[in-house]
């Protein structure tokens, strides 16, 4: 009887060519990654938020002597969204101001949307004062709400100053003493004598504090 030889596969089975279909399946098969993993690269970088220096959202450089006067009315930038207010010892004494409210004298940069519901208010020199011409929210120069139904102060943006090498030298802390606490609205800016520009950062938006009563109580 003639004994069953086992054999083992052929080393060709191992090593037989790609049929012309199984190549083209392979070839369609990477492209496709190739495809996908482009597409969702494109779709990332397009998602992120990208801000050109002079460009809302980003930052935006205003030299010294563009800075107002202290206690002057404020200076716009419309590109930039925000007022330019320098508060000096008149505008922190202004018997306007609730006691709730204190501030200390410096540079602020003012978002110029209302925090009522989103509109644009205007600077009223003969009021010297912020007016809502929407519901007739009312601000001082400093942001602080004293009217209408706006239920907290303007909303503050960071600023930084430089010298003339580019180096800063002091920026906006997000968070200062008023009363007996600590509001987080943004502490007006003293400016260095070295200090050659602001920078403005609208990409950092320091929210008011609330001030919801009659005459800015809370």
């Amino acid at each position: 009887m003639t004994e069953a030889v086992s054999q083992a596969p052929s080393e060709s089975f191992f090593s037989a060519p790609l049929s012309r279909r199984e190549f083209l399946y392979y070839l369609w098969g990477v492209s496709m990654a190739v495809f996908l993993a482009g597409s969702g690269g494109a779709l990332l970088w397009f998602s992120l938020p990208r801000f050109r220096q002079g460009e809302f959202g980003g930052f935006f450089s205003v030299p010294v002597n563009q800075v107002p006067p202290a206690d002057s009315g404020p200076a716009e930038f419309p590109d930039g969204r925000f007022w330019l207010v320098n508060i000096g010892p008149q505008t922190v004494d202004d018997p306007r101001r609730p006691a709730d409210y204190p501030l200390q004298q410096g540079v602020r940069a003012i978002y110029k949307v209302c925090t009522h519901l989103g509109c644009l208010y205007k600077w009223v020199p003969t009021n010297d004062r912020f007016e809502c011409p929407c519901h007739g929210s009312k601000f001082l120069k400093t942001g602080t709400r004293i009217d209408g139904p706006a239920r907290r102060n303007l909303d503050v943006f960071i600023i930084q100053a430089l010298n003339a090498n580019g180096e800063v030298l002091a920026q906006t802390e997000a968070t200062f003493p008023a009363g007996d606490s600590a509001t987080t609205e943004g502490s007006p800016l003293v400016l260095p004598p070295e200090t050659t520009s602001l920078r403005i950062d609208t990409g950092k938006r320091v929210k008011g504090a609330l001030n919801s009563k009659p005459g800015g109580g809370l």
